[in-house]
């Protein structure tokens, strides 16, 4: 399969599994918290939540979904509207695999620091 279509194709699968977990995480977070409906949602209660190790897999997988959907959307755009040659498409990709490296370390590292 050429490296195109096995892009287009993650495209689409990161879009389905965003929407996905943006639905999941709607109903979870407004809809299902006892704290929320009783009108006692605190930062303990958040942290709590957030502390399970469940819902950081859950959360680390929205974030990583996300970077890569967001920003190789990016990169489609500037490349597809654009008129730059191979080096210039593989710097632009490079800035944007460095970029979402460094955002997806800095929200996973984040986890570390909840106290």
């Amino acid at each position: 399969m050429h490296r195109n279509a096995v892009g287009w194709y993650l495209q689409r699968i990161t879009g389905a599994a965003l929407l996905m977990l943006l639905v999941a995480h709607f109903w979870v977070e407004h809809f299902m918290s006892a704290e929320l409906r009783r009108g006692e949602l605190s930062y303990e209660a958040i942290l709590s939540r957030i502390s399970n190790p469940l819902w950081q897999y859950i959360d680390i997988a929205f974030l990583v979904i996300a970077l890569y959907h967001g920003l190789n959307g990016v990169r489609n755009i500037v490349l597809d509207f654009s008129r730059v040659g191979p080096l210039a498409a593989r710097v632009i990709t490079a800035l944007l695999v460095a970029v979402g490296l460094l955002w997806a370390y800095w929200g996973i590292d984040a986890f570390r620091n909840l106290s």
